[in-house]
């Protein structure tokens, strides 16, 4: 079974993806790397040279690609703004909220992603939390302690099992 961890820019996704994965001896998959990859440029320069609705379209593609039955999938913060990808995400689908405040902070350190040269932070939330609620399978609090964030989504994982 996959499991795809989906939320906001700096909610902490590949942080947590990466962690999880290596706890449950899980692959990890960087759909963004992917789509790097697959592109042969960098996803700011998608979105520089080709737009927002190419990178979605590349974003859909790369998920269809996705064969492994046990892994663990960091998804792009956008990832919910086409419902088809709902669909094509086979698994487990677990919703990083955490705090603006502490994304704010997060991202401080971190380069400026592109879609927050054009909007603020607030207004990506606001476009996209009820489209994060709606894919969401299970929706887990990452404000604070990477290592209890892993032990709550295990515990979520291993509850799942047994229904």
């Amino acid at each position: 079974m996959n499991i795809y961890i989906i939320g906001m820019p700096g909610s902490g996704k590949t942080t947590i993806a990466k962690q999880l994965s290596k706890s449950l001896d899980y692959e990890y998959i960087d759909l963004d790397a992917m789509i790097e990859k697959d592109a042969l440029m960098f996803i700011e320069d998608i979105f520089e040279k080709h737009g927002e609705a190419k990178f979605r379209d590349l974003e859909t593609k790369a998920l269809k690609k996705i064969t492994s039955n046990h892994a663990i999938i960091s998804c792009g913060g956008g990832i919910v703004t086409k419902k088809d990808n709902k669909t094509l995400m086979q698994g487990i689908k677990i919703y990083l909220d955490t705090d603006i405040s502490v994304i704010k902070e997060r991202l401080e350190k971190d380069y400026q992603r592109p879609l927050l040269k054009k909007k603020t932070l607030e207004q990506l939330y606001d476009e996209r939390f009820l489209k994060y609620q709606d894919f969401a399978d299970a929706i887990i609090n990452n404000n604070y302690d990477i290592d209890e964030t892993v032990k709550v989504i295990q515990n979520y994982i291993k509850n799942e099992e047994y229904k």
